[in-house]
């Protein structure tokens, strides 16, 4: 098992879930760990409206290797990502240049 739950070529080693509800939201070995800068709406109740900054996210290069995720409307050529049973977001965004996904490493649990 590779530093922080990826492998060596930085694959994430574990199912992704929403801190929430435990829905799965993508499977072991799909998404690639990333260093990026985002600014993501705080879903914390002592923190609404705030925004943090987050740079540790995977990589998800198809939308369809998602089990489970729901996608906002568009802001800026951005769709922000959230849970698909709880609405719990944002949890990661899309970039509709790229057609890139990106999830938040600290806005999902890992389970094995």
């Amino acid at each position: 098992m590779g530093e922080n739950g990826r492998s060596a070529d930085g694959k994430n080693l574990h199912q992704i879930v929403c801190v929430r509800c435990n829905s799965k939201i993508l499977p072991p070995d799909m998404g690639t760990f990333v260093l990026c800068e985002m600014e993501l709406t705080s879903f914390e109740k002592d923190k609404a409206g705030e925004t943090d900054k987050v740079t540790e996210f995977y990589r998800v290069e198809d939308m369809f290797h998602f089990d489970n995720l729901g996608f906002t409307n568009t802001v800026n050529n951005i769709k922000y990502l959230s849970c698909a049973d709880c609405d719990l977001g944002p949890i990661g965004y899309h970039d509709l240049n790229s057609k890139l996904s990106f999830v938040a490493l600290s806005r999902v649990k890992f389970v094995q």
